[in-house]
């Protein structure tokens, strides 16, 4: 029987390439146990529950971050707890994510198991100014997880750009089992075809955080406004900033609307209703310009075509123009000279979805733990 466990630190029901994760190897792998440390979901009180009942997801603390105390408090109890629970079960892998789960799998990989097999995957990149700007806690954990990378049989970034610059900042570091796990989503999610040409108003949709401060949010609204119902936009959130929420709500409601978030394995239902699918980060610090969102890829294989700013670098290979649904980058600083009819053209336009798929990039991570 093989052991598996993995960290992370935040709740796994806020990251759909975990979620995505546990039910392919669930799906995939006989003869497995594996063990998920989290914390409880207060965001919006949903719990995940895999497809396979031998993953066993265990949920610590989850505190008000508002309250450093506790805040504080919530880290000593959730990596004490879960390092205690490691040297008891002892799995022979440890998988964790971010800086901000390590500490466990280092204790156990150091002192308790230094057999162990360590696998290390980052949904973000740091740089280092954010590093050295971080929480105490943040800036000690770092500094532990690198002196443990050179023994890690896998680190994973979610894409070539992050990688190089994660690379870089350890150039001193010997880091040898470096891999790419991009952010798909599941192959059941794919659209055989849709429609070929437009209706209006045009239905555009976003899904995730959102802020006014580091997004599009308020030009993009008033952009959407001016088009005087050509367009329509609904938001699906419940990780949003009060100002944010509040100029929304302010917004004529036949035009713009907010919607709680919904459960990340009914989102294709969802997008069935949608014509564009839009992602509105203005790449304020690198990790958000060198970023290819998993939202990108969902609304792409559900048949939406995808608006994206040209800020984001990470995107811009991913552009696509020779078929429908396309993938397009635009100046979210001059969204008045765009015009509609031409983002929306299919003329003359092959239908071709890109396999973006979970299974595929997972095989690989697969391979490597069960060798």
């Amino acid at each position: 029987m093989v052991k598996l466990a993995i960290i992370h630190f935040n709740p796994i029901e806020l990251y759909p390439p975990v979620m995505n994760w546990l039910n392919y190897v669930g799906g995939n792998q006989d003869q497995l146990e594996v063990r998920v440390f989290t914390k409880k979901n207060h965001a919006n009180g949903k719990s995940f529950f895999p497809n396979n009942e031998s993953i066993k997801i265990i949920r610590i603390g989850g505190a008000n971050k508002r309250n450093s105390l506790l805040k504080y408090f919530d880290y000593f109890l959730f990596h004490s707890y879960t390092t205690l629970q490691l040297s008891l079960w002892r799995p022979g892998i440890v998988m964790y994510y971010e800086t901000i789960s390590s500490v466990p799998a280092i204790m156990y990989k150091k002192f308790l198991n230094q057999h162990s097999r360590l696998f290390i995957h980052y949904h973000e990149y740091t740089s280092l100014p954010e590093y050295d700007q971080s929480g105490f806690f943040t800036r000690l954990s770092h500094s532990w997880e690198k002196k443990i990378y050179p023994s890690a049989e896998w680190i994973s970034q979610t894409n070539q750009e992050r990688m190089n610059f994660f690379l870089e900042n350890n150039k001193k570091i010997s880091i040898p089992n470096q891999f790419i796990l991009p952010n798909y989503p599941p192959q059941s999610w794919f659209t055989n075809e849709t429609k070929k040409n437009f209706s209006f108003p045009l239905k555009i949709v976003y899904i995730g955080a959102l802020s006014l401060e580091t997004m599009y949010t308020k030009e993009f609204v008033e952009w959407v406004i001016t088009q005087k119902g050509k367009i329509t936009f609904d938001v699906y959130s419940s990780n949003i900033t009060a100002d944010a929420k509040d100029f929304l709500l302010a917004a004529d409601k036949n035009i713009v609307r907010l919607f709680c978030a919904v459960d990340y394995f009914s989102l294709p239902g969802v997008f069935g209703n949608y014509d564009v699918g839009i992602i509105l980060y203005k790449g304020h610090i690198p990790n958000y310009i060198y970023n290819a969102p998993n939202k990108l890829f969902e609304y792409h294989v559900n048949g939406l075509d995808v608006w994206f700013p040209e800020q984001m670098a990470g995107t811009a290979a991913y552009i696509k123009t020779d078929s429908y649904p396309k993938i397009l980058a635009l100046n979210f600083d001059k969204l008045s000279d765009l015009k509609i009819a031409d983002l929306t053209n299919r003329e003359d336009l092959p239908f071709k979805i890109n396999k973006y798929s979970a299974e595929v990039v997972f095989k690989e991570l697969q391979s490597e733990i069960f060798v």
